[in-house]
This record gives structure tokens, C-alpha cells and sequence, in this order.
């Protein structure tokens, strides 16, 4: 017997595996081409630095998920579940939202109807706490109208800020224009590092931090100034690019607050992380 609402997402929300399978969510896969790096061993992060070693460049091309994937997903979550929502990773930065638009209208008719396509504007982290509102909402025994009504009404609640560890990584990955990666090296000698936030669904410098300690109490000081007037409970999630010491940190430093929670940490999927870099840290709330 079918469920009600079902959730497919992108790779992009970063969920964790065990969260992926309790809810049967349908993720829809990126296209990556490792190119030089796909003889190396290891993750995504290990291969970039061995390959700096090795004097490899780091040229990987990764693309949204595609018509067909988006519809593959569809197809077989409409197996399961009355009706389904999309959620996707924020369109003002990828194509994956048009991907599962057009995807829906490759559907029988009848099928057209049943699956809702949502922009996040948000990605890694903040996309995946997306998601998890959704399935609250769920829970809820919502109709599915109402449900895609209150996230519009609370999409600008979901926040996102993260840091690199070094501006070689944006460089080699081609995605930003060469003057920007040689202004943060000169900022990284004058100790100073920005930090990146979603701002209406766009990636942009949101601060910047002098003398940081480590990118754990940067992003830690960082979400304490944003959230210091809210008394609600706060569920965060924190992603990182194969930097666990620092994730767990500021896991940490985020569950001593009495009024914050860490939902999950997770690697941040290749699509993002191959091209800002190993070390990077992201973490992500719903005030």
C-alpha cells in the first residue's frame, strides 16, 4: 500500500545514508567526471590533495543531475508514495531545478500531478534541513498544498554560512574568476578569511574574520552573533570536505547552547566539495 508524500532531493542536500533510508528519500545523482584524478584512491578530498602531491591538476567537471535521472527517481518513488516533493538545490546556482522540471513533464499526465517540484534556495547543509522540515510537515498529515505553502512562507528562516580552508582549492576548480582566489591569498596574509552565506538563494562573502583560531570557532562565533536573540530550539546540521576534527568541534561547541541542536554532520557531496575544496566547513540552521 502506497504512503501518502513521499521526498526526493538532489545529492546536493547532503543528507546522511541512514537518514536517506529511514525516509526511502529518492536522491538524484550529479554527473562527475573525475578526469585525472579517477586512478587516485580515496575520497574526493583525499584524491585532491594527492594529486597536488603528484602534480596532477585537479580538473574536475561536474554537471546538475539530469533530465532522464530526475525522472528515473520520479518513477520509482511514484511507486511508493500517492505523491512526492522535489526538493532541489537552490536554481540561482545550479540547473538541477529546471533538470526536475522538465523531468516532470516527461511523466504520464496523470503523474504530472503528483510530484511538486521546490526550490530550496539553499544547497549542502541548509538544503538538507529543507528536507527534514518537510518531513516534519509530513508527519503532520498536511496536504501536500499546505506543506509547499508553509516552506515557501519559511524558506528565508534556513540559513547557510561556511568557510574554505585554503583559496588554492576555488582556483584550481575553475568555477570562480582567477582575480578572486589571488585577493583571498593576499587576505589569507593579512590573517583575514571571509565567510560565505546563501543570500536569497545566491552564494556570497556574508562577513569576514580576522586572526581566526580554526574554522570551527569562526563559524561557531558567526552562528552565536546571528542567533544570540532567538529562544526557540534551533536544529542545525554541519557539513565538512573530509575535515571531521573540525566538524565534531563545532558539533561540540553547537550542543553545549541550550538552544541548539545538531541534526546531523555529513560529508559534503563531490558536486560542492570537489570544487571548494578539502577542509572546507559549512554549517547550516532553521531558526
Amino acid at each position: 500500500m502506497k504512503q501518502k508524500i513521499g521526498i526526493v532531493t538532489d545529492e546536493a542536500s547532503d543528507l546522511p545514508e541512514e537518514i536517506v533510508n529511514k525516509y526511502n528519500i529518492g536522491i538524484a545523482r550529479f554527473k562527475v567526471d573525475l578526469q585525472n584524478l579517477i586512478n587516485i584512491p580515496g575520497n574526493i578530498y583525499q584524491k585532491i590533495r594527492e594529486a597536488e602531491k603528484m602534480g596532477i591538476p585537479n580538473t574536475i567537471k561536474t554537471s546538475q543531475p539530469s533530465i532522464n535521472e530526475f525522472l528515473s527517481v520520479f518513477k520509482e518513488k511514484l511507486k511508493d508514495f500517492e505523491e512526492i516533493i522535489c526538493i532541489t538545490m537552490s536554481s540561482k546556482v545550479s540547473g538541477t531545478y529546471n533538470s526536475a522540471i522538465q523531468a516532470k513533464k516527461f511523466l504520464q499526465k496523470e503523474l504530472q500531478e503528483k510530484v511538486h517540484v521546490f526550490d530550496s534556495l539553499n544547497g549542502s547543509s541548509g538544503e538538507g534541513l529543507v528536507v527534514l522540515k518537510s518531513i516534519s510537515l509530513i508527519k503532520e498529515n498536511l496536504e501536500i498544498k499546505k506543506i509547499i505553502e508553509k516552506l515557501k512562507e519559511g524558506i528565508s528562516s534556513f540559513k547557510l554560512l561556511g568557510v574554505y580552508e585554503k583559496p588554492k582549492w576555488l582556483e584550481s576548480s575553475g568555477r570562480v574568476p582567477r582575480f578572486i582566489p589571488a585577493l583571498m591569498k593576499e587576505a589569507e596574509k593579512m590573517s583575514i578569511k571571509p565567510i560565505f552565506g546563501m543570500k536569497s538563494g545566491q552564494l556570497k562573502v556574508v562577513g569576514i574574520k580576522r586572526n581566526i583560531k580554526d574554522l570551527s570557532s569562526a563559524l561557531f562565533e558567526e552562528f552565536e552573533k546571528a542567533t544570540k536573540k532567538i529562544k526557540s530550539p534551533i536544529s542545525v546540521a554541519i557539513t565538512h570536505a573530509d575535515n571531521i576534527p573540525q566538524a565534531e568541534r563545532l558539533k561540540e561547541l553547537i550542543n553545549n547552547l541550550n538552544n541548539a541542536k545538531v541534526l546531523f554532520t555529513n560529508l559534503t557531496c563531490i558536486p560542492l566539495g570537489g570544487h571548494i575544496g578539502p577542509g572546507s566547513l559549512i554549517i547550516s540552521w532553521k531558526e
